[in-house]
């Protein structure tokens, strides 16, 4: 079993939630609370918070009063009603794990991703600025934006991301705050990317990505998730850092008390821990 815990620990520590849920099946451990907490992360991870939090749920008592799956059991909850602090975050973290595993196109998948949210995001609380935002919000489907940029705004780009940049330069009137964001999401270097993104087998053509071409536009990788976090804290977004890190500390104390116990089998075949 000490094999098997430190394979898990590296599996997590590379985010490979799925990994490691598969050894602790084949160790018949598939019932603790070690593989029941990774398994919500599986789903988790993959933004399937629905799932996530009715795996969490499975939990023994014990299990679920750790402060870090009370924590994850709330977080999960703020996931589900598309609170943006929570979303963001999660959104930010999701950069990490393409980056720790060397995925590149579904890096700047996500790089594109997060740029539109941000967009969105800041073009709703201009337009709501009192009312409670959620990524739930019906505003934030792309019909529905592009049709308040038309009727109020007789901007007529269907291009989103060129209709929303029409939009803040023409009427938002929070400089101070949307400005520096804008300049960033349409910096060269930002582009650049974005057009990697475009011509690799997420957009247009078959392109691969490699970390040399990332670095050659933006340097390191990271420096990407760090303008993006400055983003967020400009618009006052509350940002929940090292979320997986927490849990993966978690994980491994509840490995370490699952792994104590003696798989035996009975006369009857079955099996149980004691």
């Amino acid at each position: 079993m000490i094999e098997s815990v430190l394979v898990i620990q590296k599996l997590i520590e590379r985010y490979d939630y799925g990994g490691a849920h598969e050894i602790l099946k084949e160790k018949g451990m598939e019932k603790t609370d070690t593989a029941i907490l990774i398994n919500s992360c599986r789903y988790s991870k993959n933004f399937d918070f629905f799932t996530a939090r009715k795996y969490l749920r499975q939990l023994t008592k014990d299990g679920a009063q750790h402060k870090t799956c009370k924590a994850l059991s709330t977080n999960l909850e703020a996931l589900i009603n598309g609170d943006p602090d929570a979303l963001l975050s999660e959104l930010l973290e999701n950069l990490k794990f393409q980056i720790v595993n060397e995925e590149y196109i579904d890096f700047l998948g996500r790089v594109n991703r997060f740029k539109e949210a941000i967009y969105k995001y800041m073009f709703i609380k201009s337009q709501l600025p009192d009312r409670q935002f959620t990524f739930q919000m019906r505003f934030l489907q792309k019909k529905e934006i592009l049709k308040i940029l038309r009727n109020h705004y007789k901007i007529f780009n269907n291009n989103l991301i060129y209709a929303l940049n029409s939009y803040f330069k023409k009427y938002d009137q929070r400089g101070e705050t949307v400005e520096p964001i804008i300049k960033l999401m349409n910096s060269e270097k930002m582009n650049q990317l974005i057009d990697l993104r475009n011509d690799s087998l997420i957009g247009h053509g078959f392109s691969g990505v490699s970390e040399e071409e990332i670095q050659r536009i933006y340097g390191n990788p990271y420096n990407v998730l760090d303008d993006f976090r400055a983003c967020l804290e400009t618009l006052g977004i509350a940002i929940q850092r090292y979320k997986y890190a927490n849990i993966n500390e978690t994980i491994m104390v509840f490995l370490a008390n699952d792994s104590k116990k003696i798989f035996i089998k009975d006369h009857n075949g079955s099996s149980h821990y004691e």
